[in-house]
């Protein structure tokens, strides 16, 4: 009996090892599966065609959505050229190299 015991006690031990290996496994499978899935979106991105736009194009749209940069205003709407320039690399350099975006500001005190 106690010989019995001790091998029930041993098939729980290597079934509690096997679960934890299990769970391991499953934890890196979906770690893997959030890496593969960001990955696509990224790459997803990669083909938006918003940037097969031209840089030309891409200004004009900026000069018309950038009426006026409130700069003491609250909230990240009233001032579109830093709206604009926060969205990515591409954005922030056309911003930045178009002086116009930036020079219609109102400052009310």
């Amino acid at each position: 009996l106690s010989q019995s015991i001790a091998d029930i006690d041993k098939d729980l031990e290597a079934c509690s090892i096997e679960i934890h290996h299990l769970q391991s496994s499953v934890i890196f499978l979906q770690n893997q599966h959030r890496r593969l899935e960001n990955y696509r979106t990224c790459l997803r991105s990669l083909k938006s065609p918003i940037r097969k736009l031209p840089n030309e194009v891409m200004l004009r749209i900026f000069d018309y959505a950038c009426d006026m940069n409130d700069v003491f205003a609250n909230n990240i709407e009233a001032m579109p050229a830093s709206s604009i320039s926060s969205v990515c690399a591409r954005w922030r350099n056309l911003a930045k190299s178009q002086s116009i975006l930036w020079s219609r500001i109102r400052i009310e005190m």
